[in-house]
């Protein structure tokens, strides 16, 4: 209540004091017992609470106080004199009342034209806590239609904006709702039936929240093999309530439960698959939906080829990228797996005459095939239930399995050891990228990081503006494998590499442990070191400073991808390796550069074959019949002795690979096969033969920089436009102005109308700025749908371009230039 309100009541009872010695104030629905304990420490009178049974024992009371005057607040009607035994202290006493709905229109701020409105609703606002929510909650704008005052302070909604009213409401359910017993409790619901029939069209003489649940969302998909009777006139708003309430992160749960009740009480399943695929893309609202359209894409795949293959990356990247990802997130790895397979089947290996060529377009571009074959394991490894795409799987490995095999013997056709340019061999690495660094060089050696695992890493690193990155290639050895490759990376001199009894020597010294390694390091620059990757990780900032104190060269050894092929637990064991190791060696790089580490260079010891099609007879080589000295490995054997009249395999010499004079053999198989071989653990997973996967190495060459990032978000502007809001249905066109670059990082960006209250008026859609290549690819077209309601023509409307990271704004001033809704 107003201090001058107070302050009236106070001076009149005071002034009735100065004349009579009792004040009577009748409030038989004890209205006012709120004011007068506010009051009464002003009053130069004491106050005496009367009840209606209790008259006897109020005359007493007050003829035993001659001495101060009383104001009797009365909790009843005031009797007939017949039944009143005070009428006699009446007589020479003052009665007092006042208008309760008064007050209260004072109390609130509102207007005497408010006051039939106040008597109207006195049941709502007879509590104090009640009138201070309506008095929060009240808005201007509620004059015409104040009962909106009362539903918003009900669910407490700010500026009753209908779609976060509707959302409130039916997070209390649909049955037992309690903020529709409130409604109905203040006779406040038809006020909030008829605002929910001015925004949606909803007009039924018994409205129920199901039924308006179930017109919505059939509303929203607008089939025409819906239930027709659930049609609501609006579109427009349902739309933008819809796109609300799934952007909604506090109502998200609710919007699952709801449009899944809908789908399974309307039996929509059955009403949707009469829908096209292009349909049923453009409804990301069910769960179910999204089982649909991926029944309709599994059905494109047939015998290794996509049929209306555009198509079907169409629908997968619209589903995938739909502004509002609100199906379930365990879903989206079928979308992906399906999007890897229908590019693996589009992507065919062409034949070549010479190894030498293989190589260089297996560098440009084949070697996606590899890499794509193992991210579509990686997806489907992460479906929960693989059952519908079992078939699918299968066509994958074999199709992989059989370019695999064409890409091995191609190789294998022409490829000669003995040919392959120095600078390009895996012994001269040392000396061709270490050696003669003119500043501190780590080098970190990730086991069976194979070519396309590290262009991953390099396409990972590309987006870091603080790094420069250089794309170099090795070829390692015969045999592949690690006991090779890791010690051809060390320095030795001419020659100075030899195998004895199944070990590697360099320079004649033993390197089967890293401390060996080190000290061969060390005998070239003394200031060298040689670590596992895993102790750099480990260590505290100054741990690592200690560590690489004074050194010109570091070592550090890594082994995720290796030692997660060679087990058996899980067919995924080594898919999730590569992942895991490309995180762990970016974690290395970000700490090794902020520990003033400038140059980095990521390499491997060798590559992998790695497919999941089962092995058969016909893929094995079985050496049973032939007498040799040596173990046969799953894709190489080393032996001195001969092997004769065995078709499939081919052969170079130790001093081949080692640069001596060693004639001990090498044999390998000329195609994927893999010899028959006692304790290979994991025939799928194998390395050691002659193929691209397994001896073509990275090495990708980092200079960081200390400086801080000069990456930029992406921008984006809006393009020609005439700043009239002149369609429900806004169509607007914005450029990226930058291709992504490293200088440029992707950003996104929330884009919709207010009012100029910050009110919002229109869905939100958001804008990835991801995009590469010429300006023209970089044109993003949206439709932002204006909600259908009365507007000011004389306000001022915006369009907000948000960004959702750092929520910085930018704000284009728009008119009003719509049609008044009817």
């Amino acid at each position: 209540m107003p201090e001058l309100t107070k302050q009236n009541i106070i001076d009149k009872l005071n002034q009735y004091f100065t004349q009579y010695p009792y004040v009577f104030w009748f409030d038989p629905k004890d209205q006012f017992s709120e004011t007068i304990r506010e009051i009464e420490p002003q009053l130069n009178g004491k106050v005496y609470t009367a009840h209606k049974n209790h008259q006897l024992e109020t005359k007493l009371a007050l003829r035993n106080d001659k001495n101060n005057h009383y104001l009797v607040h009365a909790i009843y009607d005031r009797p007939k004199i017949n039944l009143d035994l005070l009428a006699d202290m009446e007589r020479y006493s003052k009665i007092f009342s006042a208008d309760a709905a008064q007050l209260i229109v004072e109390e609130l701020g509102l207007t005497d034209e408010q006051l039939p409105f106040v008597k109207k609703y006195r049941s709502y606002f007879a509590a104090k806590a009640r009138r201070k929510d309506f008095k929060r909650y009240w808005d201007r704008d509620f004059i015409s239609k104040p009962e909106y005052g009362i539903l918003a302070a009900i669910t407490k909604t700010e500026k009753l904006e209908i779609n976060e009213l509707l959302m409130k409401v039916l997070s209390a359910g649909l049955e037992d709702n309690q903020y529709l017993d409130e409604f109905n409790k203040y006779n406040v619901q038809a006020a909030f039936w008829q605002l929910i029939a001015d925004n949606f069209g909803y007009t039924q003489a018994n409205p129920s929240l199901l039924e308006l649940l179930c017109s919505i969302v059939v509303t929203y998909c607008s089939d025409g093999h819906l239930p027709q009777q659930y049609y609501l006139s609006n579109r427009i708003n349902v739309q933008i309530f819809i796109d609300r309430y799934a952007d909604s992160n506090r109502y998200a749960d609710d919007f699952k439960y709801y449009t899944e009740f809908v789908w399974n009480k309307l039996d929509l399943k059955d009403a949707f698959a009469k829908s096209s695929l292009d349909d049923l893309s453009k409804l990301p609202l069910f769960d179910d939906v999204n089982e649909l359209v991926l029944a309709r894409l599994r059905d494109k795949f047939s015998q290794n080829r996509v049929t209306d293959y555009d198509m079907v990356m169409t629908t997968i990247r619209l589903m995938t990228d739909h502004t509002r990802h609100n199906f379930n997130a365990t879903q989206e790895p079928e979308y992906l797996f399906l999007e890897q397979a229908a590019l693996l089947f589009n992507m065919q290996l062409d034949t070549k005459d010479d190894w030498q060529e293989e190589l260089q377009d297996y560098i440009r571009q084949d070697y996606q095939i590899d890499q794509i074959y193992r991210l579509c394991l990686l997806d489907y490894n992460r479906i929960q239930n693989t059952d519908p795409y079992s078939e699918i799987k299968t066509q994958v490995d074999y199709y992989y399995s059989t370019q695999l095999d064409s890409s091995i013997k191609q190789w294998n056709n022409s490829f000669d050891l003995q040919k392959v340019d120095p600078k390009f061999r895996q012994e001269h690495f040392y000396f061709n990228h270490v050696q003669n660094s003119n500043e501190r060089i780590v080098v970190i050696f990730s086991d069976s990081l194979r070519y396309e695992v590290g262009k991953q890493l390099q396409d990972e690193l590309d987006q870091n503006d603080r790094l420069s990155l250089n794309m170099n290639y090795a070829l390692t050895s015969l045999p592949s494998i690690t006991s090779f490759g890791m010690n051809l990376a060390l320095p030795h001199s001419h020659k100075g590499m030899s195998y004895e009894k199944g070990k590697i020597k360099v320079d004649g010294q033993s390197v089967a442990t890293i401390k060996d390694r080190e000290n061969i390091l060390q005998s070239y620059d003394i200031n060298s070191r040689a670590l596992q990757l895993k102790d750099i990780l480990d260590m505290t900032s100054k741990e690592i400073r200690q560590v690489i104190a004074g050194q010109d060269i570091i070592y550090l050894y890594h082994n995720q991808i290796d030692v997660k092929g060679h087990e058996t637990k899980t067919t995924n064991e080594l898919i999730d390796g590569v992942e895991k190791a490309i995180k762990e060696i970016t974690s290395a790089i970000q700490v090794l550069r902020t520990n003033n580490v400038s140059h980095i260079i990521v390499t491997t010891d060798h590559g992998f074959l790695y497919q999941e099609r089962p092995l058969e007879d016909t893929d094995k080589i079985n050496l049973s019949d032939q007498k040799y000295d040596g173990n046969a490995h799953t894709r190489y054997l080393i032996t001195k002795d001969q092997l004769t009249n065995i078709k499939g395999i081919k052969e170079t010499t130790m001093g081949v690979s080692l640069a001596n004079d060693d004639p001990t053999h090498i044999y390998y198989p000329s195609s994927k096969s893999v010899f028959v071989s006692r304790g290979s653990s994991n025939s799928n997973y194998a390395h050691g033969g002659s193929s691209l996967q397994e001896m073509l190495i990275p090495i990708l060459d980092i200079k960081a920089r200390s400086n801080k990032s000069q990456a930029v978000p992406a921008e984006i502007k809006l393009a020609m436009a005439n700043y009239k809001i002149n369609n429900y249905q806004m169509h607007l066109t914005f450029n990226q102005v930058k291709a992504i670059s490293n200088l440029v990082r992707p950003a996104r960006y929330r884009v919709y109308f207010t009012d100029d209250k910050d009110n919002l008026i229109s869905n939100q859609v958001v804008i990835d700025a991801d995009r590469k290549g010429s300006a023209i690819d970089r044109v993003i077209s949206v439709t932002i749908t204006v909600q259908k309601q009365t507007y000011d023509y004389n306000r001022d409307y915006y369009l907000i371009i948000e960004n959702i990271d750092d929520m910085s704004k930018t704000t284009y001033t728009y008119s009003m230039d719509l049609l008044q809704p009817k």
